[in-house]
């Protein structure tokens, strides 16, 4: 029997408080949300009873661990001053609320270098997040997340987030795996063999130690097609037996599993993201049951 979290990504509109209930509709043991719009610059002002709130329907839930989730517009690698200024603006204020409703950190998609290469930013970018972790006192964590590799986005091999976490040399800089974005980049997690080859290759440019948080998403795209495209658990390229051996391998056991899904459709035809579906999923994957089994 696998041990992990079955969370999920959730809206916190109409007031950050809104994502607990969110949360408990869909089953879910812990969340993850935005701080603000996540294709904006614009900081969302979060009254002190909005998070008063939040902390009170938290702890008298039976959720866990709650992740906030970085805005899309930040890019560390970013050649434009004025956009970097930006960017590192945006991670620390979702740190400061991380704090004040007590999330265990913060997920961010690092940048991307736009063909340069990463030897031409790893500077610049390392330095951004020595300058967000010395600016924004506490104990959230800023997992850098693995990606696609689109683009020339950071993260497409782990060894490029190894080396940013080396330079920068900090407890709370870690790293989230997104399974869908691995596979697209090339890991090929779909078997027992794929995973093990996976992680054997991040313990050794991270360490497991450092794995802090893992997205839980299905891919629509082949293994190393290089393109986002998340799909339902189990509907995908990764598929059941892929999902039956991320589960069951040791590394990730006793992680926080946050689903960022599409959805299963509705009886009008909608989708609206992780759903309870999905949930029930994650839990029959822990269960050791077949993972399109009722939790």
């Amino acid at each position: 029997m696998s041990e992990f979290v079955a969370g999920a990504h959730v809206s916190s509109s109409g007031g950050i408080f809104t994502a607990i209930e969110n949360g408990e509709k869909i089953e879910a043991e812990a969340i993850q949300i935005f701080a603000s719009s996540p294709q904006t610059w614009r900081q969302t002002n979060h009254k002190p009873d909005a998070i008063a709130k939040f902390r009170d329907l938290h702890t008298r839930s039976a959720i866990t661990d709650v992740w906030i989730h970085n805005i899309y517009l930040a890019n560390l690698a970013t050649e434009d001053p004025e956009h970097l200024n930006k960017s590192i603006d945006s991670v620390q204020f979702a740190l400061r609320i991380a704090e004040m409703i007590d999330a265990k950190g913060v997920v961010l998609h690092t940048g991307s270098h736009k063909g340069r290469g990463m030897e031409a930013v790893i500077d610049q970018v390392s330095d951004a997040l020595v300058t967000i972790i010395e600016n924004s006192p506490g104990k959230a964590i800023l997992a850098l997340e693995d990606m696609a590799g689109q683009g020339g986005q950071i993260g497409k091999d782990f060894g490029e987030l190894g080396a940013l976490l080396n330079r920068v040399q900090s407890e709370r800089l870690q790293v989230c795996l997104d399974t869908c974005h691995a596979f697209a980049a090339g890991y090929d997690i779909s078997s027992s063999d794929g995973i093990n080859v996976a992680m054997t290759e991040f313990d050794r440019v991270i360490g497991l130690e450092y794995l802090a948080v893992v997205h839980a998403n299905d891919s629509k795209v082949e293994c190393g097609g290089l393109r986002d495209r998340h799909e339902n658990l189990g509907e995908g390229h990764i598929g059941s037996d892929g999902f039956e051996a991320i589960t069951a391998h040791s590394a990730f056991q006793g992680k926080t599993f946050l689903l960022e899904v599409p959805g299963f459709k509705d009886a009008e035809g909608k989708a609206n993201g992780p759903d309870l579906e999905n949930i029930r999923r994650l839990r029959a994957l822990r269960s050791g049951l077949p993972i399109s089994a009722d939790a």
